[in-house]
C-alpha cells in the first residue's frame, strides 16, 4: 500500500502539470519573464537569509584580504635585500658591475633578435620580389604533328 506521501507528492505533480499544460500557454511572454526574474530574486533572498552564516564560516580567507597589501611590501622588501645581498657577494661588492653585466646581455639579446628578425624580413622580401618580378618561362605546347605514333 502507498503512503499519504507518495499519493499528495503525485496531486501536487499532477495539478503542476495541469497549469503549465492549460494555463501557461495563454500568458504573455514579458509576464512570465517578469515572474521568473522576481521569482529568482525571491530565492537568492531567501537563501542568502538561511545561508549567511554558512558562507561568512567556510570562506574564513577572505579576511585575510585586509593584510594583502603589507604581505605584498613584506615580500618586495625581502627580494630587494636578497638581491642586493646576493650582488653584493657575488661581484666583490660591486653593484654598478652587476648593472652593468645585466644592461650588455640585454643590448647583446636585443642585436641578435634584431638581425634574425632583419635577415628573416629580408629573404621574405627577396623571394616575394622575384617571384612578382621574374619573367615567366613559356613551356613547350605539344603539337599533333609531335606526337609519336605507337
Amino acid at each position: 500500500m502507498d503512503s499519504i506521501l507518495t499519493m499528495f507528492l503525485l496531486f501536487i505533480a499532477a495539478l503542476t502539470a495541469l497549469i503549465a499544460y492549460l494555463i501557461l500557454p495563454h500568458v504573455p511572454v514579458t509576464l512570465l519573464t517578469t515572474v521568473a526574474a522576481v521569482m529568482l530574486a525571491v530565492g537568492l533572498w531567501w537563501h542568502w537569509t538561511q545561508f549567511a552564516i554558512d558562507y561568512r564560516l567556510s570562506t574564513w580567507q577572505e579576511g585575510l584580504r585586509n593584510y594583502a597589501s603589507y604581505a605584498i611590501l613584506f615580500v618586495v622588501i625581502l627580494l630587494s635585500y636578497g638581491f642586493y645581498v646576493f650582488v653584493w657577494q657575488s661581484n666583490g661588492g660591486s653593484v654598478a658591475a652587476a648593472v652593468q653585466q645585466a644592461q650588455a646581455a640585454v643590448r647583446n639579446a636585443g642585436r641578435k633578435a634584431t638581425s634574425q628578425i632583419v635577415g628573416g624580413t629580408t629573404r621574405a622580401l627577396s623571394t616575394a620580389s622575384n617571384t612578382l618580378f621574374s619573367e615567366v618561362q613559356p613551356t613547350p605546347r605539344l603539337n599533333a604533328s609531335m606526337v609519336p605514333l605507337a
